[in-house]
């Protein structure tokens, strides 16, 4: 009964969407209709505001996302939520927390429209990785890719102010745009959320950095003004 089920959720799945994960590249869509019809595996549909994974739950499946998006929050024992980040289909969640003696889901993971996923157990997991050395070096890659974004995320959290995470947050920008004039990467209301504070706060301290001579803020587009300034805030 569980291999004709398979059957027809292959029918109606897009193997093109899958091709896209970057678990799967390099690895020819044949090859992937035929590993996946191979395991325990169901296509789920979640509705906005639902939620797909809590925090602290034990990790015991991996969830791909093929349609929609997501947004990992994490809740201190204050009651406080922080946005962690935003994720968008086609891409794996927690990937790096599958596996281990402590493997439970460091976010709770909501719904921020309808998504469609991809849910596969861990011991179907751990066959896929077994059947195909492609998959495994690119499993292993993302793991990789994400503990160092992990580090650079909580590196990040460890800033108390405002001033301190947009300093990082501008620094980054400008590294990456290769310019001392940055356009930001999100809406000042998801920036204000991303940093886990309101949108007039975030508002009065851009106003007062500007003040001070740090930036020049201009809607979305932001000039350091004095970068050393803002490399001396970020560090300890």
């Amino acid at each position: 009964m569980l291999q004709i089920t398979q059957k027809i959720v292959f029918l109606f799945m897009d193997i093109s969407i899958i091709s896209e994960i970057q678990l799967f590249q390099a690895v020819s869509p044949e090859e992937i209709n035929y590993i996946l019809s191979s395991i325990a595996i169901k296509k789920t549909c979640f509705r906005k505001g639902e939620i797909l994974a809590m925090q602290d739950e034990p990790c015991n499946r991996l969830i791909i996302l093929l349609s929609g998006s997501v947004k990992a929050e994490m809740s201190d024992p204050s009651g406080k939520i922080v946005k962690v980040e935003d994720i968008q289909a086609p891409n794996p969640l927690a990937i790096l927390f599958l596996f281990g003696e402590d493997n439970c889901f460091p976010v709770q993971v909501t719904a921020c429209e309808e998504v469609e996923a991809l849910v596969i157990p861990k011991q179907s997991v751990l066959k896929i990785l077994q059947m195909n050395e492609t998959l495994l070096r690119n499993y292993l890659d993302i793991s990789a890719n994400f503990a160092s974004r992990l580090s650079k995320k909580l590196h990040f959290i460890s800033f108390r102010t405002i001033r301190q995470k947009l300093s990082m947050h501008l620094l980054n920008l400008s590294k990456a745009q290769l310019s001392d004039t940055v356009t930001l990467d999100k809406p000042k209301s998801a920036l204000a959320d991303y940093f886990g504070v309101s949108r007039p706060s975030l508002e009065r301290e851009l106003t007062k950095m500007q003040e001070d001579g740090l930036i020049l803020s201009e809607r979305r587009i932001i000039t350091l003004k004095d970068k050393k300034g803002l490399i001396k805030l970020i560090r300890f």
